[in-house]
């Protein structure tokens, strides 16, 4: 697809780019097949922060996060060839950063670890959603707490358990295109997600220190377990 007769054919740049935005992902990775720069701009805007979140989770360093992330999208641009409408293209870009991540896991494992001179990162290192400028600034040291338990649970996952936990709960992927981004098989996805679940309660609660979210804990803990003795 020529870029510049697509713009004409809409009247003008900005109404291009109105119509890549209301564009789905399936439609804009077969036009950045087609040569179309713009789609791909549009695709990277879309999951650059979602993959960066996902990442770090993972690997827990700004940093190197931020570089597989660029990676991934550079291998959208490069590979955009070979996918295929069998798949939602966030299974297939997901599974592309996983591979990422795996290997650079098993290269790290391979090597002697060293002692980091600076373990705990510096404020403008982490993280966080843009403050909001009325909110209360009490809620706004509740929220930053509650990431860091989050992610300090999270990261104690093993990474088997871990990877379809996050893709299940952080990315809302289905079991199905989790299983396709895994390859594992369906049950083994269920289960390893069950299984980092109850990990994650486990490691969450001794962190929280608020009560309300305590007590919604224990509720979730307690439907689970009228589950497991009442199967459906």
């Amino acid at each position: 697809m020529n870029p510049s007769r697509d713009e004409h054919r809409h009247g003008s740049p900005s109404a291009a780019r109105f119509d890549l935005v209301e564009t789905r992902d399936e439609d804009l990775i077969v036009m950045v097949q087609d040569g179309n720069r713009k789609a791909f701009d549009e695709l990277a805007a879309r999951y650059k922060n979602r993959l960066f979140s996902f990442i770090l989770r993972m690997v827990k360093e700004p940093v190197l996060a931020e570089e597989l992330t660029q990676e991934t999208l550079i291998r959208v641009y490069i590979h955009a060839g070979k996918y295929r409408e069998i798949a939602k293209f966030s299974t297939w870009v997901f599974t592309i950063a996983t591979n990422l991540v795996r290997n650079k896991m098993r290269q790290r494992s391979r090597r002697p670890q060293l002692l980091s001179l600076n373990p705990a990162p510096a404020d403008d290192e982490i993280p966080l959603d843009p403050a909001d400028p009325v909110a209360d600034p009490s809620e706004e040291i509740q929220r930053r707490e509650l990431a860091l338990v989050i992610n300090e649970a999270t990261a104690a996952i093993p990474e088997k358990y871990r990877i379809p936990f996050l893709l299940r709960e952080v990315e809302q992927l289905s079991y199905e295109e989790i299983q396709q981004v895994t390859g594992l098989k369906l049950g083994t996805v269920r289960s390893r997600i069950n299984r980092a679940r109850n990990r994650f309660r486990q490691l969450i609660k001794p962190l929280l220190k608020d009560e309300t979210l305590l007590a919604e804990l224990e509720m979730i803990e307690a439907r689970v377990a009228e589950q497991k003795d009442n199967p459906s």
